[in-house]
């Protein structure tokens, strides 16, 4: 592992990240991250993939031995569910498990690896994932040991580089369209109306937009509400061949993407949408539960809230389709392995046992999250509200929430930028060549 010095420590700033995919409303601070990897010809051969060795039998294999576990405890369903999980794995294997708690998981896995002080395994936010594995700080998982192509594919990538896999991705949240069923027919729509495809979301925004003013005053309810951030746009900034992030570097101001964002910011200039924090509201969820918006985009972890705090008459619906395309944003978090853990093999029976179909199927059942086994998903969506069931449709197509080893780097440059778009005083060309001048800056220096 790299060596990190202590001062590190105190420059450390933090990213607030959206919802990750195990407590919904617990966001996850990220890092600063390092000192960019040496080129290509410069890094020493990646290590094969680890194959560790695990007893065929579990039950009491790991008699009076313990396994620290690095995570943080969630809301109390997810810490409900896990205790659940750690219980049966106890008694399967004899082990004992003992909990790491991160308060603040950016800051307090970055003092770990300053300290010297690591758990044998511990979550991997998929927006943290290539820094660890940058450091060397995760040992390289086989595919067939941990049932990898058991895993929806998409959020496999988020911990996996060069084609190996570094983490195994516990659960996941993801985006769907949420109706205000209500409000959508007081002004004479339906559900059916809804467009099915981005692209038409230009003529049918304007149209409810105006009957929601006639009805109920000018912008008093707004059509539609959209986060104008990377996390929440970043499955259509990449459609087609746009990528914006390219060798490590930030590339929003290439001519595919800058033609992807341009749309998005098209909706916006409709008059007709707008991000809830320009409306007057905290998040989606509080504009859509208090009846200021007709339709949002929002993860699984919405649906409680709306249920359990709001009076509201809604229907959840797919994503829209983009260049004919389904997309969406996904959002998860893995579990990973020590390198240098005196306890790979017990380590490695917990991810093998946790993310398998029973226990993947307890912790989602219980906490709330969505699967990332297909098999899990499909045992689960009997027990699913209809609401919820569609957001497990989304699932094969959920673009991971990441953008490399300087995500936090790029996400705060876009973020920065973001005002200046959506208020007319700089184009889509303009900022974003502005946002991969100063990520990138910043990349270098690192």
């Amino acid at each position: 592992m790299k060596k990190w010095k202590i001062g590190i420590i105190a420059a450390l700033t933090t990213t607030a990240m959206v919802f990750a995919a195990c407590g919904g409303n617990q966001p996850a601070p990220q890092p600063a991250q390092p000192t960019p990897p040496p080129a290509a010809a410069e890094q020493p051969p990646a290590p094969p993939p680890a194959v560790i060795e695990t007893p065929d039998e579990p039950a009491g294999a790991f008699e009076g031995r313990t396994l620290t576990l690095g995570i943080w405890r969630g809301n109390d369903a997810e810490w409900a569910a896990i205790e659940l999980v750690r219980e049966s794995f106890e008694a399967q294997t004899g082990a004992e498990i003992v909990w790491r708690f991160y308060a603040d998981y950016g800051v307090d896995v970055i003092a770990d690896l300053v300290a010297g002080v690591k758990p044998d395994a511990f979550y991997i936010d998929s927006m943290m994932a290539e820094f660890l594995i940058d450091e060397g700080v995760l040992l390289p998982l086989d595919r067939a040991q941990f049932e990898i192509d058991a895993f929806y594919q998409g959020v496999v990538e988020a911990f996996t580089v060069n084609n190996r896999v570094y983490a195994i991705p516990k659960d996941q949240s993801v985006l769907a369209r949420y109706v205000n069923i209500d409000l959508l027919e007081q002004v004479g729509f339906t559900l059916a109306d809804v467009p099915v495809a981005a692209e038409d979301y230009l003529e049918f925004l304007p149209r409810l937009q105006a009957a929601l003013d006639a009805e109920f005053g000018l912008n008093v309810v707004m059509a539609a509400s959209g986060n104008f951030e990377p996390a929440r746009i970043l499955h259509w900034a990449s459609m087609g061949n746009a990528e914006p992030v390219l060798d490590a570097r930030s590339n929003w101001s290439s001519p595919e993407v800058v033609a992807n964002v341009e749309f998005i910011m098209s909706l916006f200039e409709t008059g007709a949408m707008n991000t809830p924090q320009r409306l007057g509201f905290g998040w989606n969820g509080e504009a859509f539960g208090l009846g200021g918006i007709v339709i949002m985009e929002e993860g699984n972890w919405v649906y409680g809230t709306l249920r359990n705090y709001f009076d509201v008459n809604f229907e959840v619906i797919d994503m829209p389709t983009f260049q004919g395309q389904n997309a969406g944003m996904s959002f998860t978090v893995g579990w990973g392995i020590y390198a240098n853990s005196p306890n790979q093999d017990l380590a490695a029976a917990w991810l093998q046992y946790k993310n398998g179909p029973e226990g993947m199927y307890v912790w989602t059942k219980n906490a709330g999250p969505l699967p990332t086994r297909a098999d899990v998903a499909a045992r689960l969506a009997p027990s699913l509200s209809p609401q919820l069931a569609v957001h497990l449709d989304q699932l094969p197509y959920g673009t991971p929430w990441t953008m490399g080893l300087f995500s936090p780097v790029i996400n705060d440059a876009f973020n920065n930028f973001a005002p200046l778009m959506l208020d007319g005083t700089m184009t889509v060309a303009e900022a974003l060549a502005e946002v991969d001048a100063t990520a990138n800056m910043e990349i270098d220096f690192r």
